[in-house]
């Protein structure tokens, strides 16, 4: 079997594949490097060879399970040929399945109504595949070559906690990874995380660097990767740190409308013009009171979104959880706080009106406008952040608001207002969506 080559370019992801180990081989090393996206991860491998005299060496390569010879890739050969990748010690074909010692059925069993259902079985590590390349070298001596492929045998989770005083004016945040290694080989690789699906994140990248080159501000960056450093990711599960030594953040309590959430959001460019969406039921009316903590960019790139518990170490030592939430998710990847809700705000209510909606297909744009309404029925003057989503698409810029609006996010924008004591305040906003 004959060995595709592909140049970085047609992975879409320079720098960011990752590798798998050979066999030892006095005439090969291997440097190894992985990249974890959501569905799968990219692994590479750089081997440096030794060609003898003869001008032809073949080299024994154990990959991850599942991969086989037509899943490997060349990024980068140098100067040498790879006529060949092919299982090693292929084995004649099975007789069919028919000819086959088969077992005997499992007799059946009856579930009692009252027993809970079986967990999921947990991945197990199957058996790497051994291949062997050959290579062709103009010329005795060392050399060096690029191979990668793809793998949905690594997987991996994060998870946060926010701790904080009785003072509740700061809080500590704290984060680890889990990454399951099933793949049947024990690596030891430098290793990126992306948080993203592979495949969405080359479309990303595409889309951002078209909009940069027509000189288009783009609707949402690519998720950054982020470097884990060197690790051993044996047959288990290997757990890394995030924010070791990440001091503690400002925090303070704020109140938080957000009535729609992401569950609508269309991420691609062309919007959604059905009329209904969005305003089809009546939207909630439920206020909380959360907690605001600031985000420093600097230290939070390419984290992975993940959930968050607030937690409160009282006087005595103990610790009692405030809330909980979602840090990270790619609708807030540029803000700069975090919130998490810790309950319904008692005295204060939010409204959500559509007043307008127009549609102009010549011109290829429609707008909306809308209205949002908070009444405070406490004796003191209240500051409320209202988090409003432009779920139609991702193309869209404020033409109007009567409020201090930030983006949070490709579709997410937060306005902020206060409101007077036993008093009502109101604020408006129009959005335009083009295609």
């Amino acid at each position: 079997m004959r060995l595709r080559a592909l140049g970085l370019a047609g992975l879409g992801l320079a720098g960011l594949a990752c590798g798998a180990r050979p066999s030892a081989s006095p005439a090969a090393s291997v440097d190894e490097q992985v990249t974890l996206y959501r569905d799968r991860a990219l692994v590479r491998q750089r081997i440096e060879v030794t060609v003898p005299p003869a001008g032809t060496a073949t080299l024994p390569i154990r990959v991850a399970a599942g991969v086989g010879p037509d899943d490997v890739v060349v990024l980068d050969r140098g100067e040498l040929a790879v006529p060949e990748l092919h299982v090693a010690h292929a084995i004649a074909d099975q007789p069919p399945l028919a000819l086959r010692d088969a077992a005997p059925p499992p007799e059946p069993v009856e579930d009692p109504i009252d027993q809970p259902p079986p967990e999921p079985p947990r991945p197990v590590a199957a058996a790497p595949t051994d291949l062997e390349l050959v290579v062709g070298a103009p010329r005795e001596g060392r050399f060096t070559l690029s191979l990668a492929y793809a793998t949905d045998r690594l997987a991996w989770d994060a998870a946060y906690t926010m701790t904080t005083t009785a003072a509740r004016d700061r809080a500590v945040l704290r984060g680890a990874v889990a990454i399951r290694n099933t793949t049947g080989i024990a690596l030891r690789a430098r290793t990126f995380l992306v948080d993203a699906e592979l495949g969405g994140s080359r479309d990303r990248a595409a889309e951002h660097l078209a909009a940069t080159l027509i000189g288009r501000a783009p609707a949402a960056p690519p998720a950054p990767p982020r470097d884990l450093g060197v690790i051993a990711l044996g047959d288990a599960e290997t757990r890394i740190e995030l924010l070791a030594g990440d001091p503690p953040r400002r925090m303070r309590s704020v109140l938080v409308y957000d009535p729609i959430g992401t569950r609508l959001d269309h991420p691609g460019a062309s919007p959604i013009s059905d009329p209904a969406l969005g305003v089809d039921t009546p939207a909630p009316t439920r206020v909380t009171e959360s907690f605001e903590i600031d985000r420093d960019g600097r230290t939070t790139s390419g984290l992975p979104a993940g959930p968050v518990r607030l937690l409160e170490r009282r006087p005595d030592g103990s610790l009692a959880m405030l809330g909980e939430s979602h840090l990270f998710d790619p609708a807030t990847r540029v803000a700069d706080v975090d919130t998490v809700a810790i309950g319904t705000a008692d005295g204060v209510v939010g409204h959500r009106e559509r007043r307008d909606w127009f549609k102009d297909t010549d011109q290829k744009r429609f707008t909306e406008e809308f209205l949002l309404t908070i009444d405070n029925a406490r004796p003191r003057p209240i500051d409320v952040v209202i988090r409003e989503h432009l779920y139609r698409g991702q193309n869209w810029t404020l033409a109007y608001q009567s409020a201090v609006a930030a983006k949070e996010g490709p579709q997410q924008i937060s306005l902020r207002t206060q409101v007077p004591a036993n008093g009502r305040a109101k604020v408006l906003y129009v959005v335009v969506y083009t295609w």
